[in-house]
């Protein structure tokens, strides 16, 4: 029923006052849902916890998410996601899906290496052997491609 009375609820039959109300409650609703999201999404795939037939849905949402949202909104999502006990390759590969994760807030597009880069993160947390823990020789490969390059 709450769902139903949302769906037709008309901003335009509200008075000032009354669309303010609502839209400060809609902006706390979107800003919650905005972070829980991405925060689960990249828990999900970069500590490799999701099956892999859900990589992509989820990495093209976490790609919209990003698109659309201002860094400073969901940086401590980002930061608590990436720094959960479940990720096992090193400071330096959160450093770079960090930044990663940054860029794409701050630009128009996200570029096409970020499935790729999500993708290689699920695979390493999914072997046993010891190149895909943090020192190991998988996880220097990963940030040696995907570390952002300075500009000059």
């Amino acid at each position: 029923e709450l769902v139903s009375s949302l769906t037709s609820l008309s901003l335009e039959s509200l008075d000032d006052a009354q669309r303010d109300a609502i839209s400060s409650v809609i902006a706390v609703i979107e800003h919650a849902v905005q972070t829980d999201v991405i925060a689960t999404a990249i828990t999900s795939t970069c500590a490799g916890i999701s099956p892999r037939e859900v990589i992509e849905p989820l990495t093209n949402l976490m790609r919209v998410i990003l698109t659309l949202s201002q860094w400073s909104a969901i940086e401590a999502s980002v930061s608590a996601a990436i720094d959960c006990g479940q990720f096992q390759l090193g400071d330096e590969a959160k450093s770079v899906a960090f930044e990663t994760f940054k860029v794409c807030t701050e630009s128009e597009y996200v570029s096409a290496n970020f499935e790729k880069m999500i993708l290689v993160m699920w695979e390493m947390h999914q072997n046993d052997d010891t190149g895909s823990i943090a020192g190991g020789e998988a996880v220097l490969d990963f940030v040696q491609k995907y570390k952002k390059q300075p500009t000059k």
